[in-house]
């Protein structure tokens, strides 16, 4: 089922990419393509801990918020004179302890994911705010070239950014098929009582999604800040709405319990295309948004339908 999933994904995209050049000649252009694929790479590493979430069986608003805090506070830091890797570290630090917080008050204090994340994202939106005053700082040609050129640089005319995601979504994709300590997580979320019966200490497993989503949120603000050479506190402003389209359209089910970091990332591709095909045909932005959001509420109606027809069958 899941190999399907992501092959009748691979294909979806396949078509459109023909549809899509067959309307526009710069749609298979190397520039369109390398920005494409630029747009959407930063959303691949993040995506992975939105992935574990949603199997654990919880959900995570908090994603873009987490990530601009880390940004923001990473690069005021270093306009500061902070040494630059100690601003790095502090970043990731304030990412991961955003992780806790949430884990916590979710695992342990049995609160409601959704009003948790919630809170965790107005929080961090506004702390990124008052670190950054609400101006854009900008570290152009101030950043260690090194770091610079991990986000701004290419490898055979492939952006550095992708062939980083490409590396994380193929580790952490086999990761999750095989390791052990993953696969507790399919296990909490597809049968949380199930689960607590069999030994699993259930609340430090969906503790260590929720500290995982956080740091990869971390580490994507730390290459955001490598890539652009600045920081604001709006950075990442609605990417938990991709984030959970991109999800659900791979074949993760909002109930919790299955999925794949593969088909997560093509369900990521697959919006990024449909976007840039709207840009190259002229479309507003308004209609962009729409279509994103009609995307999104028919992939969860279906996941509730295929979720549904499964119960009857364990029923009958």
């Amino acid at each position: 089922m899941k190999n399907f999933r992501e092959g009748t994904l691979i294909l979806i995209i396949l078509f459109l990419g023909v549809i899509l050049s067959a309307v526009s000649p710069v749609f298979l252009t190397s520039a369109n393509l390398r920005a494409l694929f630029i747009s959407v790479a930063l959303d691949c590493i993040v995506v992975i801990g939105m992935s574990l979430v949603i199997i654990s069986g919880g959900i995570d608003l908090s994603v873009g918020a987490v990530m601009a805090l880390s940004c923001s506070l990473s690069a005021v830091l270093y306009v500061k004179g902070a040494p630059f890797i100690i601003c790095v570290i502090v970043g990731v630090i304030a990412s991961l302890l955003c992780g806790l917080f949430n884990g916590f008050l979710i695992s342990k204090q049995k609160m409601t994911p959704f009003i948790v994340t919630l809170a965790t994202m107005t929080i961090a939106r506004g702390l990124s705010f008052i670190i950054t005053q609400g101006y854009n700082i900008s570290l152009t040609n101030k950043l260690p070239p090194m770091f610079k050129a991990l986000g701004s640089g290419s490898i055979v005319r492939i952006p550095n950014l992708v062939i980083i995601s490409f590396i994380f979504i193929i580790i952490f994709d086999v990761l999750f098929r095989k390791s052990p300590l993953f696969r507790l997580v399919f296990y909490s979320g597809s049968n949380e009582k199930a689960a607590l019966f069999s030994g699993i200490n259930v609340s430090k497993v969906k503790m260590m999604a929720y500290i995982f989503s956080s740091a990869l949120c971390g580490l994507a603000g730390i290459l955001f800040l490598s890539r652009f050479s600045y920081a604001s506190a709006i950075v990442g402003t609605g990417m938990e709405l991709n984030m959970i389209a991109g999800c659900v359209i791979g074949g993760i089910s909002m109930e919790g319990g299955q999925g794949t970091v593969l088909g997560s990332a093509l369900g990521l591709i697959m919006l990024a295309i449909i976007t840039n095909g709207l840009v190259l045909m002229n479309i507003s932005i308004y209609w962009q948004q729409f279509v994103s959001g009609i995307i999104l509420i028919t992939a969860v109606w279906l996941d509730y339908y295929r979720n549904r027809v499964k119960d009857r069958r364990v029923t009958v």
